[in-house]
């Protein structure tokens, strides 16, 4: 190939020659520090939006913008091509297949955005709703536009060059926080909501070739993308599996109960799921290619996934106690009292994102071992008793119940999750034992929202909310400094450990 990948090159020293490359420890600790930033970042700025918006707009604009995105991430699901994560998972050769893969993803985008034009008025008859046909139609430039995004970010990932990845997420979401939040002034309609969407598509592609210096050219080579997708099939059939088990209830309830019910319901969702699934995104986004790399060691897989898991629960359960015990403060403080319907739902919500939390550490641990059907089989179990169950709880207690047919969906996702313990070797009191500190984090969590609750009673909702955090915060800060304290005495506390989750395991090469 004619261009050259900036991440691949060698070090050179100051003599000239090449130099080591660094630990893979050290660049997983520092890809996860930037993971972590750029989360702390995203979920700031969507917090803003998520509060402004809601007090702007109402359930009902969520829940017209929900069916459009609904329609929208059905058809890039169908289409999944698994590129990206089999060039990830690759160890040689990657950069001779970018182009087919770039070509291939063009092609996709243009595809999709024509068919959703086409089937818009099919989506508005389904769900009953033709105001969703012009704003799902306007997104579609937006599903166009992103299929030229530049391939070369996949080494972001792959090379853990994280900094750049923070960086081209965060500046497009900072577009659509902007643009969302001043038409949401301005128009106070669900246009809003699509005019932001579109408007960080062509910043997000502008800035992929900004950010990383390869330039791919249109090729199609039929046998290189045949031996991607022998890879990637697994992949597209996991993204199935995973939008029928996470849009599934969104589909099924828009349908039966409206959109009204739909907007409370995804509302509810993000207020739950945003912490436990932002814990489980960090360590992720950062093992997966990390997995990748010690597939061959047993040894150093197993302690590697003991670290990952153990700072996932110990993170993920306090988390999921602050919301379940703060969530009537959460949404009335912050959203209003016309999202007072969305409390008990985000409360069963919570419990259903700790246990994906805790699941998820499968994910990246199957694809990255080389053995991306497992988690194709636990999510395939997981949509099985969703779909079962959906129908009946939702008859008989409506969006609440939509909820907990998602967390049994979830706990059906654990047996096949329990193979983790045969891929790296580890016996299960240690994966039990890891979970001790987290146990004892959540329950002082829980006791000191409820004493601020109790402390801050007949105060305004938001005023309350605000202690429970500072009480929540004062905890976990104290946590960190008893870990800190402890570690210079000689035993440490797991907490510590989440700032060098894989240390044991990435030893320097």
């Amino acid at each position: 190939m004619s261009q050259t990948i900036e991440e691949k090159a060698p070090q050179v020293d100051a003599g000239g020659q090449a130099g080591p490359e660094p630990s893979l420890t050290g660049r997983v600790v520092k890809g996860a520090a930037w993971v972590f930033a750029g989360k702390l970042a995203g979920r700031g700025m969507s917090l803003v939006k998520l509060v402004v918006l809601a007090r702007l707009l109402s359930p009902e604009d969520f829940g017209l913008f929900g069916i459009v995105m609904l329609a929208i991430a059905a058809l890039q699901t169908f289409t999944q091509t698994g590129f990206n994560t089999a060039l990830i998972q690759r160890k040689d050769n990657t950069e001779d297949y970018l182009d087919t893969a770039w070509t291939v993803q063009i092609i996709r985008g243009l595809v999709l955005a024509g068919l959703l034009y086409a089937s818009a008025p099919l989506v508005g008859w389904f769900f009953e709703e033709p105001r969703a046909v012009p704003l799902l139609r306007v997104m579609c430039a937006a599903v166009a536009v992103s299929g030229f995004v530049n391939i070369g970010t996949i080494y972001f990932r792959k090379e853990l060059q994280f900094h750049k990845q923070v960086l081209w997420d965060t500046a497009s979401s900072f577009v659509g926080l902007v643009v969302g939040v001043v038409l949401a002034y301005q128009l106070r309609s669900v246009w809003a909501l699509v005019w932001a969407g579109l408007a960080a598509a062509p910043v997000r592609v502008i800035l992929s070739y900004a950010i990383h210096p390869y330039r791919p050219r249109p090729g199609l080579d039929y046998a290189q993308a045949g031996q991607l997708f022998a890879f990637g099939k697994w992949v597209l059939g996991t993204s199935v599996v995973v939008f029928l088990a996470t849009h599934g209830d969104d589909a099924f309830l828009g349908k039966i109960a409206g959109a009204v019910a739909l907007g409370l319901y995804q509302i509810a969702y993000r207020i739950s799921n945003a912490p436990a699934t932002e814990v489980t995104h960090l360590a992720n986004a950062v093992m997966m290619p990390a997995y990748a790399k010690l597939q061959s060691d047993r040894r150093r897989l197993g302690r590697a996934f003991l670290d990952v898991f153990e700072v996932v629960v110990t993170l993920a359960l306090p988390l999921t106690a602050f919301i379940i015990f703060a969530a009537p403060q959460i949404v009335l403080g912050l959203l209003g009292p016309k999202w007072a319907d969305a409390i008990l739902p985000a409360q069963i919500l919570a419990l259903a994102g700790f246990i994906r939390a805790v699941a998820a550490t499968g994910g990246p641990l199957f694809v990255g071992s080389g053995r991306p059907h497992m988690d194709f089989w636990m999510n395939l179990g997981r949509v099985s008793i969703i779909a079962l169950a959906i129908y009946p709880l939702t008859v008989f207690w409506g969006v609440a119940g939509t909820s907990a047919a998602i967390v049994l969906g979830l706990a059906g996702t654990l047996p096949v999750w329990a193979s983790v313990v045969r891929i790296t070797g580890v016996q299960w009191r240690d994966v039990l034992g890891r979970c001790r500190h987290a146990l004892a984090l959540g329950a002082l969590t829980a006791v000191a929202i409820w004493f601020a609750r109790i402390a801050m009673a007949g105060l305004p909702l938001i005023a309350v909310l605000v202690s429970q955090v500072a009480a929540a915060g004062t905890l976990v800060a104290g946590w960190v400094l008893a870990n800190h304290l402890l570690l210079r005495s000689g035993p440490s506390l797991p907490i510590l450990r989440a700032w060098k989750a894989v240390r044991p395991a990435c030893l320097t090469r």
